[in-house]
């Protein structure tokens, strides 16, 4: 998996690329992560209808299940990564309009380590350099960002990490066709 995998999100839908939190959770079906948040699904609702309270869809893809928040930021808390990571691994990408970037990647209730994707020289977490060796083969620079010429689209990369770490892949129908959705207004 490589940045280049990912190329094709920016365009695939432009309101999503600019404000997002996409989860991916290794194992679980939709309906389990769901539960483990303890989220209704809304059987009649459109994504439209949620977005003042933070909307929320569940796709089954290959390798668990993908979680989007649309202008959202659940996935990246602490809490919400523990409740989705116990038994297996999950990471979370965070982007807004304001260029703020996260992140997230925990395994067996634990925050192994977080990071700006567009710093991640600047790592925290329990493990903070468990996922070095993913993050070099994917050309992130992991000491003195700052000073790295151009090295990729921050975002991209960080889809491909996630991937990389969980063995979830997001794909454009996870964003289109979602199985569930429901509402993170308890979580935040």
């Amino acid at each position: 998996m490589t940045p280049e995998n990912y190329a094709w999100f920016d365009g695939h839908d432009e309101a999503l690329a600019m404000a997002f939190c996409i989860a991916f959770v290794r194992g679980l079906t939709p309906a389990e992560a769901f539960a483990r948040l303890d989220i209704t699904p809304e059987e009649e609702a459109e994504v439209e209808d949620l977005l003042d309270e933070g909307a929320i869809t569940a796709s089954a893809v290959e390798g668990g299940t993908i979680l989007v928040e649309p202008n959202g930021f659940a996935g990246t808390l602490d809490t919400v990564a523990k409740r989705l990571s116990p038994g297996t691994v999950m990471a979370s990408v965070f982007l807004n309009v304001n260029a703020d970037q996260q992140f997230v990647y925990a395994a067996d209730g634990q925050v192994v380590t977080q990071f700006e994707p567009d710093y991640p020289d600047a790592r925290s977490g329990a493990d903070e350099n468990r996922l070095l060796p993913s993050m070099i083969e994917l050309g992130m620079p992991t000491e003195n960002a700052d000073t790295e010429e151009d090295w990729g689209d921050p975002i991209l990369i960080a889809l491909a990490l996630a991937e990389r770490v969980t063995g979830v892949r997001l794909t454009p129908q996870a964003i289109d066709e979602p199985e569930l959705i429901g509402s993170t207004a308890h979580l935040t």
